[in-house]
């Protein structure tokens, strides 16, 4: 059964704590997505879908956290319309939860993820971030981008937790200082991590198990997530913009990778 099988397989753990370390940390210290990679680390033992399932309470309870400690360094005119448009991403998700094969849904993300890099790489003098934040509103936000990018990253993220690279893809170009885009980012993804919280509710995917895996594992991503709150204060933000590429070229390469094995 899984419970006997999660509770007492220490390669589960072996796997799950440093993965949920990269995650929590990415999420306290630059709101970018490390923690894209957790899934396929911890479904070397588990079906994607329990992954996902034991993932989302420990994210949830980590979001409130970064929510909290980046209070109003969101920017609200960059989340106005992805929020709305991630909630229509989850519920293509829901809808889709049975009938989409996740191996090209996770290839199709990481090529995205390589090639934005490539070419933010290419014109670095147009991606360099500030270097203190902004406090009037973002200008030039386009409604199309912004609406396409929320739906995306909603609804990759329902699927497989993935949903990281569609938004960094969305919020890079603005060049945000290091806490707005972790403010911003966090802000987004507590939005929809409460709203997939709901959804899966619905499906009838959280079991006693799950859940207890869940609380297990809570600790680790605490430890992380305050982990990485003390590194964002320190990173200098042109460091940032281009860790930040760096992460996502990561990011991209290991889903093609993870995603051609199985289509292969």
């Amino acid at each position: 059964m899984l419970s006997a099988f999660v509770v007492n397989n220490v390669w589960f753990y072996v796997l799950s704590v440093p993965a949920l370390l990269l995650t929590s940390f990415s999420k306290g210290g630059f709101g970018l997505g490390l923690g894209v990679v957790t899934v396929p680390l911890m479904a070397l033992y588990l079906p994607v879908p329990e992954v996902v399932t034991i993932l989302l309470p420990v994210l949830c309870v980590t979001d409130l956290i970064a929510l909290w400690q980046y209070r109003g360094k969101w920017s609200w005119p960059l989340l106005r319309l992805a929020i709305p448009a991630a909630f229509v991403g989850i519920g293509l998700g829901t809808l889709a939860l049975h009938h989409l094969d996740e191996a090209w849904l996770r290839l199709a993300v990481g090529v995205i993820s390589v090639d934005f890099v490539r070419r933010r790489w290419r014109r670095p003098h147009r991606a360099a971030p500030e270097t203190a934040p902004r406090d009037e509103p973002v200008p030039r936000v386009r409604p199309a981008s912004c609406l396409f990018w929320g739906a995306t990253s909603g609804f990759t993220s329902f699927m497989a937790n993935a949903g990281e690279p569609a938004l960094t893809m969305y919020l890079l170009p603005f060049r945000l200082s290091n806490s707005s885009f972790a403010g911003t980012t966090a802000a987004f993804f507590a939005a929809v991590n409460l709203t997939k919280l709901m959804s899966f509710s619905m499906l009838g995917l959280f079991t006693h198990t799950t859940l207890l895996t869940s609380l297990l594992l809570t600790p680790i991503a605490l430890l992380g997530t305050f982990a990485g709150f003390r590194f964002n204060r320190r990173l200098n933000a042109a460091l940032f913009h281009q860790f930040s590429c760096a992460i996502l070229l990561v990011i991209g390469a290991r889903l093609i990778y993870t995603s051609l094995k199985v289509i292969v």
